[in-house]
This record gives structure tokens, sequence and C-alpha cells, in this order.
């Protein structure tokens, strides 16, 4: 329900809070205590967020109406911004099907869920268009509103499975990271070209802290990426062999309990 107050601007880049919250409850948790860089890299988040909550785009939906939200559907910015998107999306899901380069596939497994769910127009355009049906008289729900609902949760529940695939290739840590920062990216170019975010900022202070914010922000994500790849670099393996590393890991106990078996027949026939 807070996207009924801010805009995505401002709280799409709040999901950074994600990754600091697994930082400080890694030690009680799991028991593994966070290092000094996941510690700067929380700290710069933090920052990054608080001077974009500051100096970002306060302006809300109030005394929007029905037709400047289907208009706002028609903008050369937005328009531009979905097919850049798309194109995006389909350049992603050709490296992870078809991509030799290993970084550059765990890449593409990392960016790809944030990207689709950068889309919060839908969910955010979705309840102004109830605010607005709620002030209009003799006004009623619009037919696109059903879509918008669906369009909303396909882009939130395709980007979790993006996710939740990329979690069980890699490491949990990179895959949040990744997905966070690329969540912001996207929620933040869609918000300056579908709800004119720059043009909202009155104040020189505005146009440089609010970038500025993002960066420090960003900067946060690529130092934990960065980290756990120092730590070390997960490999994706196919399916086919996750399955005989099991089948082989299952037969192993077998084969020494047999081995074990046969020493005991013969040390009792001798």
């Amino acid at each position: 329900m807070a996207m009924n107050y801010a805009s995505p601007s401002i709280l799409a880049p709040f999901s950074g809070l994600t990754l600091v919250w697994i930082v400080l409850l890694s030690q009680p948790l799991i028991g593994e205590r966070p290092t000094r860089t996941q510690i700067v890299a929380a700290c710069l988040i933090v920052l990054g967020q608080v001077l974009i909550a500051v100096f970002g785009d306060h302006t809300n939906d109030e005394g929007v109406t029905l037709r400047e939200v289907k208009e706002s559907y028609l903008y050369p910015p937005f328009l531009t911004y979905l097919v850049g998107l798309g194109l995006w999306m389909l350049l992603l899901v050709y490296w992870i099907r078809f991509g030799v380069n290993p970084t550059l596939k765990r890449f593409s497994w990392g960016v790809a869920g944030g990207s689709i769910t950068g889309l919060q127009n839908f969910l955010k355009d979705g309840l102004t268009i109830l605010k607005a049906v709620d002030a209009e008289e003799d006004a009623s729900l619009p037919w696109y509103f059903p879509l918008m609902l669906v369009l909303a949760a396909v882009s939130a529940f395709g980007g979790l499975l993006f996710l939740t695939a990329c979690m069980k290739r890699y490491d949990a840590t990179y895959s949040s990271a990744m997905f966070v920062g690329s969540f912001v990216v996207s929620a933040s170019i869609m918000s300056a070209a579908h709800y004119a975010t720059f043009s909202h900022m009155s104040t020189l202070w505005n146009w440089v802290f609010y970038p500025f914010g993002l960066m420090v922000l960003m900067a946060g994500v690529w130092i934990l990426v960065h980290e756990r790849q120092q730590r070390g670099v997960e490999v994706e393996q196919p399916e086919s062999q996750r399955g005989v590393s099991r089948s082989v890991e299952l037969q192993e106990p077998l084969v020494s309990e047999s081995r074990n078996v046969s020493s005991s027949n013969l040390s009792t026939g001798t």
C-alpha cells in the first residue's frame, strides 16, 4: 500500500534494505560474521536510500484523472522504455539459453528478475485508477483496470521466478544483490520515463543529490556482488550433471558398504 503515498522512484530503492538486513542478521541467524567490506556496502546502501528519500520526487497521484492515466501510456519516453526493456529481456534470455561465457550467463540470470520487476507502473496506476473512480462522479472502472492488475502480477511473479531460478544456480547473496540492483535501475528509468521524475525536481539540490543517491546505493550493491565474486565464483552446473553427481553421491555409500561386507566375510572365512 506504500504505492498510494509515494512514487516508485522513491520506493523502489528501498528494496536495498533487504541486502542490509542480510548483512546485519547473517551472524545471529546462520553464524556467519559479516566482513568489513559487507558492512561498508550496507552503509553505502543506507546512505543512498536516505539521499533518495530526501531529494527524490515527492509528487503523488492526487488529482490524476482516468484520462491522464490512459494517455500516460502513449508518452513517447515510456513507449521507448517498454521497447528497450523488451529488447533487453530478449538479449538476457538469449545469453541464458545459448551463452557460452559463464560470467555473462551468471550476469544475465542475476539481472533478469529485477529488470522485469521494475515495471511498477502497473501496480501504481491501478491504485491511481481506484482513487480517480472514487473522486469522479458517475465514474466506473475502465476496461483496462483488470489488465493493469494482470500485468502487475505477471511482472512481480515473473521477476520472482527468475530470482528463484538464479538462487538455485548461484550464491544467494549474489542473486539477491543483482536482483535488487537491476530492480532499482529498471524502476528508476521507468519512473523517469512514465512519471517524469526529473521534471518534478524544483531545486538544483534535487537534481544533484537524487542521482548521486542512486549511484551511492548502486555502489554498495556492486561492492556486495564483487565481494562474493572474490570469495569464489560458483559455476552453474547443467541439470544432467547435477543428476549424475547426485547419483554418484548416493552410490558411494553403497559401494563402501558392500566392500565392508566383503571384508568381514573374508575375515570370517579365514
